[in-house]
């Protein structure tokens, strides 16, 4: 499951970086590019709540085969399209399968590991995912610049045939789970994904707080750029580095921590990741050194990874079994829409403040959303 499912993360990752350099190429504005990243994101945010029941009625293995075989023939179709408006809709039907196999997977996960295992599952499965991230983008640009992209874009729908292929050999079932919200309908059901989240404390907690946190981290992705090269006068090498850095980062946490972390230790290890970001993004800023940047990057993707995980963990842990695949598809559209947020002010701020200053303000924004939730979490 996990290496099929790296597969087709690495193979997205080719999917974005190939598109963009031919939109570079081709001398589209930035705003088409702008759009064509946006494409993939935006169905979590808005196709996942509103989907998500069929995450809960239909068993997880054949949804997950369904969803896979029609994102192959999608993916193929952009290997052949060079219309910018069909591209962007083909990566919006991509990026809507995600939405519901994401959630499908996280629901399979304490199958083959059992219940009480289910945390070192998770993590097994994003650090799969986060190794298909690191690779994806570096492939991306090597078969792009020896093959072109249309090669890139093929291999890219080779994975989700890849993953459809591992699925169908799994033997692993999640069956749903019998409940009176079946006989409701559809937005009855959508609604309750939400209610179930919003009436626990502890996880209307969690997830209120690590979204109020990401909007401020999630200035990363546009703030780094300005202070790796005005800040810190790195070169392109060096850019590259210590943007890895983040990435790999995430890579040790979901591969050493995350799976020695019981569930009982969610909540603080959130208010601890929290702090961890912060404190790194802020002192990043404030000592311009490449070798503090480089520490601080590496602990920025372990706090990220931690982060991410402990919510899964919490609501594998609070949610009942009928509901499950809806909180994990609205907590994530909470989550993903944050980090859109923060990534539409990254740009305005780091143009005000400068890199150093928007990673300032990231840090001491993540530190208080924290630090104010850390009571009812800790």
């Amino acid at each position: 499951m996990a290496t099929s499912y790296g597969l087709s993360s690495m193979g997205d990752q080719l999917a974005v970086v190939s598109l963009t350099l031919r939109l570079h190429d081709q001398g589209q504005p930035a705003s088409l590019i702008s759009a064509l990243v946006i494409a993939s994101v935006v169905p979590a945010v808005v196709v996942g709540p509103l989907a998500a029941p069929l995450v809960d009625r239909m068993e997880s293995r054949r949804l997950v085969v369904v969803v896979t075989a029609v994102q192959t023939l999608v993916a193929a179709g952009l290997v052949v399209v060079e219309d910018v408006a069909v591209t962007i809709g083909l990566l919006v039907l991509l990026g809507a399968g995600l939405s519901v196999v994401s959630p499908a997977l996280q629901l399979l996960v304490p199958q083959p590991v059992g219940s009480g295992q289910a945390a070192h599952g998770y993590a097994r499965l994003e650090a799969f995912r986060t190794a298909g991230n690191v690779v994806g983008p570096a492939l991306a640009g090597v078969l792009v610049a020896a093959a072109g992209d249309r090669v890139a874009l093929l291999m890219n729908a080779g994975t989700f045939a890849v993953m459809t292929a591992a699925f169908l050999l799994l033997s692993v079932r999640r069956e749903p789970v019998p409940s009176a919200s079946s006989a409701m309908g559809w937005p009855a059901q959508v609604r309750q994904g939400v209610g179930v989240l919003a009436g626990d404390r502890l996880l209307r907690t969690a997830i209120g707080a690590l979204a109020c946190a990401i909007v401020f981290t999630a200035m990363l992705s546009v703030a780094r750029v300005f202070f790796i090269r005005d800040d810190l006068h790195a070169s392109d090498a060096g850019y590259g580095w210590l943007v890895t850095a983040h990435t790999v980062g995430m890579l040790l946490a979901s591969l050493l921590l995350a799976p020695r972390i019981p569930l009982s230790w969610q909540p603080r290890v959130l208010v601890g990741a929290g702090a961890l970001m912060g404190s790194a993004l802020f002192t990043s800023a404030g000592v311009p050194v490449f070798a503090v940047a480089l520490a601080a990057f590496i602990l920025t993707g372990v706090a990220n990874s931690l982060q991410g995980l402990a919510i899964r963990n919490l609501i594998h842990d609070r949610v009942p079994p009928e509901v499950r695949g809806r909180a994990f598809a609205s907590s994530g559209a909470v989550l993903n829409g944050a980090n859109l947020a923060g990534t539409a002010w990254g740009a305005p701020m780091a143009g005000l403040l400068g890199g150093a200053g928007a990673l300032q303000l990231a840090g001491v924004g993540t530190l208080v959303a924290t630090l104010a939730a850390a009571p009812a979490l800790a």
